[in-house]
């Protein structure tokens, strides 16, 4: 039986180390408590991605990582996949009349990833690979991830 690290990290919209709003970049320094050296790989979970796109019209959401997922591939990049989550919009009229808040989860969806990250980029882009602008104040955005960390 194989014995499993659990490590969870909840990020903001709010609280980045470093953010570029406008250009829905995100930066945080993961500071993780107590890490082994002997891990054998590593399974990502995204349990929960909860954004808020009060006032905006944004047809779809792509929430990329700078994690490297094992034996990946995806179309716009011709390579490594970044993406962990895609939320397209049900009420994209230009008009609706209540605030736009979606969610994603997938606590059983795993990534595996080649390491357990020290910094993590958030990236939230649509389909087209367009940013989603973060600046204005009222548009915030919460995710919460696991990874199970293996070990002999």
């Amino acid at each position: 039986m194989e014995n499993i690290d659990v490590f969870r990290i909840v990020l903001d919209s709010e609280n980045a180390d470093i953010s570029t709003e406008a250009q829905g970049d995100f930066n945080y320094d993961v500071k993780l408590a107590t890490r082994r050296t002997n891990y054998t790989k590593y399974i990502l979970y995204v349990d929960n991605f909860s954004i808020s796109l009060k006032g905006l019209t944004t047809d779809s959401v792509l929430l990329k990582l700078n994690v490297g997922q094992y034996n990946s591939y995806n179309s716009s990049t011709g390579g490594n996949n970044q993406v962990v989550a895609t939320i397209f919009n049900p009420n994209i009229a230009s008009a609706r009349t209540v605030d736009l808040a979606l969610n994603h989860q997938a606590p059983n969806t795993p990534y595996r990833i080649s390491t357990l990250p020290n910094n993590l980029n958030v990236k939230l882009t649509n389909i087209d690979n367009t940013v989603i602008n973060f600046s204005n104040a009222d548009n915030f955005w919460l995710l919460s991830l696991r990874i199970e960390a293996f070990y002999d």
